[in-house]
């Protein structure tokens, strides 16, 4: 599932799953959410650099999780500001959220 961010062969960077959605998205999936800014950073570098317009950052819907995300709402909310009904509505309509998310799944 994981897709290369981009066709340099040093660049082990990947995408844990993309969407062939125009223009295009990014997915990906973190278990802990427990260091905000490196997590974003990474996710964010990996945006840039393969181009996609969107990034939709799942997180499991575990209660530290959500303490994580909370104590982090101000940095999220500028990032990722689109939240699990708004992503999760657009892409049941196959089309393209506007925005990063952040899902809880």
């Amino acid at each position: 599932m994981e897709q290369p961010i981009t066709l340099n062969p040093g660049d082990l960077r990947a995408f844990d799953a993309t969407l062939e959605l125009r223009p295009g998205c990014g997915l990906e999936f973190v278990t802990r959410f427990y260091d905000c800014q490196a997590q974003l950073r990474s996710a964010l570098l990996k945006q840039r650099d393969s181009g996609v317009a969107r990034l939709i950052f799942i997180v499991k819907a575990t209660h530290a999780n959500r303490r994580a995300v909370a104590a982090a709402a101000d940095i999220i909310a500028t990032t990722f500001p689109l939240g699990t009904r708004a992503v999760m509505a657009a892409l049941s309509a196959g089309r393209d959220p506007g925005a990063n998310g952040l899902v809880f799944l």
